[in-house]
């Protein structure tokens, strides 16, 4: 006799099911430079999402207080690894959230020299970080 397809939970209740798919998690990589971590936050929950952004955001606003040029610079210079999809998606997020506060008046959130390409630190193609 086959055992039942079900999916016991933990108050008693059972889920039947035709295919089982078991996805047991995964873990930010940093290839071996553990110390990277706390420079190089992952993203892939909710909750990562909002620490970036709220460091983005941090940054911006140590940025409108910085009276030092390099310094200001320096808060205002976001490095993304990887031109997957994820890291698109977190460089036009950046873009747009120095636009939104350039537009509130607040320009010192431009990089003075604008988006950069870190592969060969040449300036980025217009419409985007690339």
């Amino acid at each position: 006799m086959p055992a039942a397809k079900r999916v016991l939970l933990d108050d008693g209740d059972a889920l039947p099911y035709d295919t089982l798919v078991l996805a047991t998690g995964a873990r930010h990589a940093y290839f071996g430079h553990d110390e990277w971590e706390p420079f190089a936050p992952g993203l892939k929950t909710l909750e990562d999402a909002t620490t970036l952004r709220r460091r983005i955001l941090v940054a911006f606003e140590r940025a409108e207080r910085e009276t030092d040029p390099e310094r200001r610079a320096a808060l205002l210079t976001f490095v993304i690894v990887g031109a997957g999809p994820t890291g698109v998606e977190l460089a036009g997020t950046i873009a747009e959230l120095a636009q939104r506060h350039a537009a509130a008046g607040l320009p010192q959130h431009r990089h003075p020299q604008g988006p950069r390409r870190a592969d060969r630190g040449r300036p980025a193609r217009a419409g985007g970080l690339s």
